[in-house]
């Protein structure tokens, strides 16, 4: 008798600075990746690649004996729930009103899933990684902006209009607009990495970040996580205490929101926090404890990501699968 062939899925993590595709098995283990840099001024140069990675992921499937059947798509902004356009994607000006639905079903011949990014980088944590098997999950992903997601009762809750968790748009006070929101004084204006990167641009103009000077310059554009990070590693110190400081008042600004919700577990992911792991958990827990009731404090962990660069992928990816094939 002749075996069926095994089953895999796609998962596309679509963000502001690069998109990461994904092909998984069925026990949702990575079995190769393609990275492109997201284009965020050039449509069509995204379609070009987004059609070469998706094939190239096919191609690789077939040699291997595996059938994709569904993929699932984590993209930074708002989606429009029935066709799976991008109402908005402030970081990829470009996507609004994409197509990005009705295009993967084209080129995969497969339903596809379409999330926003956080969402499927917790609900990635929560089936497979740092929160496997919790119920009451907060996370929070430092990017270009600051994402938040929220698993209540084994459920992601993604709110009336799926724009549950915006996080970065916590007010903070009236300090003026720097990340591209409405709103004034928000923590994406603080704590992104836009923010952090363009203080340690002015810091390294000023020479007070020699290490990352060399490296980038004062140019906001190269200062990325990496630079951040290996800047810090080199002996910046200054740049440690200001990466430090905003880590810590992140879990200040999020005490409240941890106090209403009393989560098991918060977990944190994102650029800032993978190339930092240990500086962002212990500064950010330090900030929670400080402002959170007992009760909460000690039931509370607060955890790093373990898919690494695949939480989004990954989860979009599960989510897809128990939609279209696990029939839930």
């Amino acid at each position: 008798m002749k075996r069926a062939p095994k089953r895999a899925m796609l998962g596309i993590d679509i963000g502001g600075t690069k998109t990461l595709f994904g092909l998984f098995d069925e026990d949702f283990s990575l079995v190769d990746e393609v990275k492109i840099k997201t284009r965020a001024d050039n449509e069509k140069a995204f379609s070009r690649s987004l059609a070469a990675s998706v094939d190239s992921l096919l191609r690789q499937a077939d040699r291997r004996g595996l059938t994709v059947v569904g993929a699932g798509v984590g993209c930074a902004g708002s989606i429009e729930r029935e066709t799976g356009a991008l109402k908005t994607s402030p970081n990829i000006p470009f996507l609004k009103g994409y197509p990005l639905k009705k295009r993967l079903t084209e080129l995969t011949g497969t339903p596809v899933f379409i999330g926003n990014d956080v969402h499927m980088g917790l609900y990635g944590e929560q089936q497979l990684g740092a929160a496997k098997g919790l119920k009451h999950v907060l996370g929070v992903f430092f990017g270009t902006g600051i994402g938040g997601a929220v698993i209540i009762d084994g459920k992601l809750y993604e709110g009336a209009n799926g724009a549950a968790g915006e996080i970065g748009h916590t007010l903070m006070s009236p300090l003026g607009h720097l990340a591209g929101s409405e709103r004034q004084g928000v923590l994406d204006d603080f704590a992104s990495r836009n923010a952090i990167a363009g203080e340690a641009a002015s810091m390294a103009a000023k020479q007070m970040a020699p290490h990352l000077y060399k490296a980038a310059g004062a140019d906001v554009d190269k200062i990325s996580s990496s630079a951040l990070a290996e800047a810090i590693d080199a002996g910046d110190k200054k740049l440690e205490e200001m990466v430090r400081s905003r880590a810590r008042m992140s879990g200040i600004v999020l005490s409240s929101l941890v106090d209403f919700l009393s989560p098991e577990m918060i977990v944190l992911g994102g650029g800032l926090v993978e190339n930092m792991p240990a500086l962002f958990r212990k500064e950010f827990a330090a900030g929670i404890r400080a402002h959170t009731n007992a009760d909460v404090r000690d039931a509370v962990k607060i955890a790093v990501i373990e898919l690494k660069g695949h939480s989004v992928s990954a989860g979009a990816a599960k989510m897809a699968w128990h939609r279209f094939v696990a029939g839930g």
